[in-house]
C-alpha cells in the first residue's frame, strides 16, 4: 500500500495545543511537589546538624571545665557569635587553642557578617555568653532552627517528661547577651559546687 505524503501529514499532526498545556501542567506539579519535598529534607538535615554542633560544642565546654576549673570563654560577658569565621573571641580561643575541638561548630546557614553583633535577630548562628544573669552564667545558644521537630528533639534530649532540667545543668532561660533572650535553644551551665 502506498501512502501519499499529503494525506500522511494531513492526519498526524501532532499534539494538540491543549494536550501539550496538560502535560506541562502535570510536569509542573509533579517538580513542584519534588522541589518541596527536598527543601524539607535539607531543613531536617541543617536542623540534625545544628544538634550535633551544640552537642559537640557542650561536651567541649565541659571538658574544658573539668580540666581546667574554669569555664572558657569567660572574657565574652558582652556575648559573642559562635564560629570557625569568629576567631577572635575568647570562646573560640579557649577551645580551639586548648585542643577540645579541632574546629569551632559552624551554623550551617551561618548568616551572620559581623562576630561582634551579639544580636542578631532572624540570623543562623551559635551564640555563647559568659555573663548571663541567674543561676547558669555560661550559656551556649542556636539562634534559630527550622523545623519544630529539631526543637522537640533539644527539650527531649535535655528536659524530661515534666520540662524539669535533667542532670541539673541545664536549663532554658531569656535575657542576655548573644541573642539568648530571643534564640531558639539555650543550654546553660550550671556549677554543680
Amino acid at each position: 500500500m502506498i501512502v501519499r505524503m499529503d494525506n500522511f501529514f494531513r492526519y498526524n499532526n501532532g499534539f494538540t495545543l491543549i494536550e501539550l498545556l496538560v502535560v506541562i501542567a502535570i510536569i509542573s506539579l509533579l517538580s513542584s511537589a519534588v522541589l518541596a519535598s527536598i527543601s524539607g529534607a535539607r531543613e531536617s538535615a541543617r536542623d540534625t546538624r545544628r544538634i550535633s554542633d551544640i552537642n559537640q560544642f557542650r561536651t567541649a565546654v565541659q571538658a574544658y571545665k573539668s580540666d581546667t576549673g574554669n569555664w572558657p570563654g569567660s572574657g565574652d560577658n558582652s556575648g559573642v557569635q559562635a564560629s570557625a569565621n569568629c576567631t577572635n573571641s575568647d570562646i573560640y580561643k579557649d577551645l580551639i587553642d586548648g585542643g577540645y575541638l579541632t574546629e569551632m561548630p559552624t551554623d550551617p546557614s551561618e548568616s551572620i557578617t559581623e562576630c561582634n553583633d551579639p544580636n542578631g535577630g532572624n540570623e543562623y548562628f551559635y551564640g555563647w555568653d559568659s555573663a548571663h544573669c541567674c543561676e547558669g552564667e555560661y550559656c551556649i545558644s542556636i539562634n534559630k532552627v527550622e523545623t519544630q521537630e529539631a526543637l522537640e528533639t533539644l527539650n527531649n534530649q535535655y528536659l524530661d517528661r515534666d520540662n524539669n532540667i535533667s542532670n541539673g545543668v541545664q536549663f532554658v532561660t531569656g535575657g542576655g547577651d548573644a541573642d539568648i533572650g530571643t534564640a531558639d535553644f539555650n543550654y546553660c551551665f550550671v556549677d554543680q559546687t
